[in-house]
């Protein structure tokens, strides 16, 4: 049996976006998407600050809008530890960060075909070119990313940095753990 594999998708809006964006966009635009993988007891996003990990539920987001099941991961913790320290050091810093090209939405999309073989939902992932496309959708992308790159908005319980042997201590005791479970 595989660990299960979760989308937790958050509305950053709180619901104004769903509210506002008929009149502001011409079209109706249910949320402002924050997604992250929930697996092995974890919530994995990537933000500003780059790729970070919390307790699940442990961010400033408060309740998920909606919660995916993406399906199972037969990939262990150690090897699904390795890939995301690589992602840390390659494509997902915190400096390639980017609220309309380069987000928490791929990397969570990234990190599901990695451990599933599976793809977050379109509506999700294509977010920025669907409010891009109305007539003034980009200059409320450009407003909204400058609000965004201020304070942390996933401001997490615990922001200490993981050392690399609390992680491989860690890893060897979630993989005795899933043995065992």
């Amino acid at each position: 049996m595989g660990t299960p594999v979760k989308l937790y998708v958050y509305d950053l809006s709180c619901g104004l976006t769903k509210l506002l964006s008929p009149s502001l966009l011409g079209k109706e635009v249910e949320g402002l998407w924050h997604t992250a993988i929930i697996v092995y007891e974890k919530e994995y996003f990537f933000g500003s600050d780059g790729i970070k990990s919390c307790p699940v539920g442990g961010t400033t987001l408060g309740q998920p809008h909606e919660i995916i099941n993406l399906g199972e991961t037969f990939v262990p913790y150690a090897l699904f530890n390795e890939y995301l320290q690589g992602l840390k050091e390659s494509s997902f810093t915190g400096t390639s960060y980017n609220l309309l090209n380069h987000n928490c939405n791929n990397f969570t999309d990234e990190v599901a075909q990695f451990l599933c073989g599976v793809r977050i939902p379109k509506h999700i992932l294509n977010l920025p070119e669907i409010i891009r496309e109305t007539p003034v959708g980009s200059t409320l992308l450009q407003g909204v990313e400058r609000l965004l790159t201020g304070p942390d908005i996933t401001g997490r319980r615990n922001s200490r940095e993981d050392s690399p042997e609390f992680l491989q201590l860690n890893s060897a005791i979630e993989e005795i753990r899933i043995k065992n479970a």
